[in-house]
């Protein structure tokens, strides 16, 4: 697992990655284009990225589906990407959510739909980062709603 400072270091990649792709293309395009854009961007930068993840979501011991996670950066960063007016709190919710699926310390939001890019940087709670070192398998209820977005505002 990496350390904090390791994550730090890619999520500063990460965003340099996404301005540099929203200052080329700028508003406008479909996700999927920016999707593809930012594959080339994170190649260039040496970021191992895997694109379109598939996690299994599992109730009581059962599958009950999958979520597609758009970038997972060197198996430690979800990336989720939007192309719309403003970033919504279910948002950043399902971003919360995928976090215990990949064991990831951290997710990003990123929207290419503004003229001027839009990023949250997404954490578990501290409640949640503290069982994560009991138990390498992290329930849901670990990552409720008191995570924090970079800009420190809770989430509601």
């Amino acid at each position: 697992m990496s350390t904090i400072k390791d994550v730090n270091e890619i999520i500063y990649k990460i965003i340099g990655s996404c301005m540099e792709v929203h200052k080329t293309l700028g508003p406008g395009y479909p996700v999927e284009m920016y999707k593809k854009a930012l594959a080339v961007e994170f190649a260039e930068r040496d970021l191992s990225a895997e694109q379109d993840r598939t996690v299994e979501v599992v109730f009581k011991e059962n599958l009950i589906g999958t979520i597609v996670i758009d970038f997972f950066v060197h198996e430690s960063v979800i990336v989720a990407l939007r192309c719309q007016e403003d970033l919504k709190d279910i948002e950043i919710q399902q971003v919360l959510r995928c976090l215990p699926l990949t064991q990831s310390s951290m997710g990003l939001l990123v929207n290419f739909g503004n003229v001027k890019i839009q990023y949250k940087r997404i954490l578990p709670s501290r409640q949640g980062r503290m069982d994560s070192r009991k138990e390498p398998s992290i329930g849901v209820a670990a990552y409720r709603e008191m995570g924090k977005t970079r800009e420190g505002n809770p989430i509601m």
